[in-house]
């Protein structure tokens, strides 16, 4: 919920910002390379995020299992936290309980690195915003006038 009440105004004005700045009778095509451009970098982001949580957790992972852990079964916990947990399940409750232990903490530690990751992206990306559109124009009221009067030229 607080991604979402954060992110949508940002989402709104992207589109405003993209759709503004496209000539009228190409708005439908920049509309669509933006919506295009916000799912893809969605897709690529979680991708690419999940791929750095799931590498820090099997590095962690394997660093926190007990030796008496079967390979088999070690590989197995490995790969995500539930085959941790199925594993941990089937193992003698004391050592069932030392992976399933440190199933959890790689999990948590590979969450919180990548979302720190996540977030010094973010950072740095709203500060290269933030230094690029310091220095573009304001759109004065005269273009804005000219441009209605294109659309209602065009519409009329």
């Amino acid at each position: 919920m607080v991604i979402s009440l954060g992110l949508a105004p940002v989402f709104g004005l992207t589109t405003e910002l993209i759709v503004g700045s496209a000539p009228p009778e190409r708005a439908g095509a920049a509309s669509g390379i933006s919506e295009t451009g916000a799912e893809l970098g969605g897709a690529l982001g979680i991708a690419i995020m999940g791929s750095i949580g799931v590498a820090i957790y099997r590095a962690d992972l394997a660093d926190r299992l007990p030796a008496d852990v079967p390979a088999g079964a070690a590989a197995i916990a490995r790969d995500t936290l539930g085959s941790a947990v199925a594993v941990a399940a089937e193992l003698p409750a004391q050592l069932g309980a030392a992976v399933l232990e440190g199933a959890r903490e790689a999990f948590v530690q590979g969450m919180q690195l990548s979302s720190a990751i996540a977030a010094a992206v973010a950072v740095g990306l709203a500060i290269l915003a933030l230094r690029i559109l310091r220095d573009a124009p304001a759109p004065s009221e005269a273009d804005a006038d000219t441009e209605l009067e294109t659309v209602a030229a065009r519409d009329g």
